[in-house]
């Protein structure tokens, strides 16, 4: 077994402006969050996130709570687990198309995908071989021509669904 990556390494797949995107998405309505991920996601925020002149950060101006939520993104792995959950819990209605999409080309889930208990070895490395974020954007894209997930949501969504981070070769793969 190869060793296992903390959640907060999805950072370097991550461009700055995809993750603010995605801390702005998580913030949009918290009434469509299950109600125990609802309240793990508030009571994370509120008690992780430290906005200067808040005492509740979900106060502050949305501006100022996504850039100290991204701050804490960067390096808290446990945080990192909390936000990006809430974030899959906006696309599982996709599940069924990324489970067959995924399989075809050879994806295995991990044990921890999507609910990484352990934050600290949340990820393996390694896709199936010939497999890249095109090929796997394209699978997707054929099993639901209509998909309303932007083609970087599809390749995080593809990382957290299978708990596997591409690995050093995925630009020579496919």
């Amino acid at each position: 077994m190869s060793e296992l990556k903390p959640l907060h390494t999805i950072n370097v797949f991550i461009e700055p402006w995809f993750r603010e995107e995605i801390i702005e998405a998580i913030y949009e309505d918290f009434s469509v969050y299950p109600d125990n991920l609802r309240k793990e996601l508030v009571e994370t925020i509120k008690t992780e996130v430290k906005v200067s002149g808040f005492r509740n950060p979900l106060t502050a101006p949305k501006k100022l709570l996504v850039r100290e939520t991204d701050r804490l993104f960067e390096s808290d792995p446990r945080f990192v687990g909390v936000i990006l959950r809430a974030w899959m819990s906006l696309f599982e209605k996709h599940d069924e198309v990324f489970d067959t999409a995924l399989e075809s080309l050879g994806f295995k889930i991990s044990d921890q995908a999507g609910s990484y208990p352990d934050p600290i070895n949340a990820f393996d490395e390694g896709w199936p071989e010939g497999v890249n974020y095109q090929k796997v954007i394209d699978t997707i894209r054929k099993e639901a021509a209509n998909l309303e997930m932007s083609d970087d949501q599809i390749a995080l969504y593809t990382i957290l669904k299978t708990g596997y981070l591409p690995g050093d070769n995925e630009g020579q793969n496919g």
